[in-house]
C-alpha cells in the first residue's frame, strides 16, 4: 500500500513537473541572448512562403499510421519552439499533446522544417518563441 501511495505521489506531483521542464527552458537565456517573448516585435517569424506553404509542408510531412480509423484521430497538438536569428528551429516541445505517438509525429514534422524567416525588431533579426497548433484530424482525413 505504501508503495502504491509513493507511486501515485510520483505520477501526480513529480512527473508532470518533468514534462513541463522541457518547455520551461525556452524562457531562459539561450546563449548570449534572451528569446523575445510575446508578440511585440516588428515582424513575426514566418515559414518561407507564408502560412499556405507551412500548411502544405505539414500536410506532406505528417505521416500518420494507416491502420488508425479516421474518427479516432481528433484534436490538436500544440508545439512551441524557438526560431533563432538565422531562422533555425530549436528546442521544439509539446505544450499540450494528444498522446505519445501523435506528439512524436508532430515533433518529427517540426524538426524537418526548413529555415524560417526570423523575427525582426527594428530591422535586426531576433530570437523568438513560436507556438504552433497541429490539427491531426484535418491531416488524417485529407490523406485518405
Amino acid at each position: 500500500m505504501k508503495l502504491l501511495i509513493k507511486l501515485l505521489f510520483f505520477c501526480i506531483i513529480i512527473f508532470p513537473g518533468f514534462a513541463k521542464a522541457q518547455c520551461d527552458s525556452l524562457h531562459h537565456y539561450v546563449g548570449d541572448q534572451k528569446p523575445i517573448e510575446g508578440t511585440f516585435v516588428d515582424e513575426m517569424p514566418q515559414f518561407p512562403g507564408g502560412d499556405y506553404a507551412r500548411i502544405a509542408f505539414l500536410k506532406e510531412n505528417i505521416k500518420l499510421p494507416d491502420n488508425w480509423p479516421p474518427d479516432s484521430i481528433t484534436g490538436k497538438v500544440f508545439i512551441t519552439f524557438l526560431v533563432d536569428i538565422d531562422g533555425n528551429i530549436k528546442y521544439p516541445c509539446i505544450l499540450r499533446g494528444l498522446n505519445s505517438i501523435l506528439d512524436s509525429i508532430a515533433i518529427a514534422a517540426i524538426r524537418k522544417m526548413p529555415k524560417w524567416i526570423p523575427a525582426r525588431q527594428r530591422g535586426v533579426p531576433v530570437r523568438m518563441q513560436f507556438n504552433l497548433p497541429i490539427n491531426f484530424g484535418q491531416y488524417h482525413k485529407e490523406k485518405k
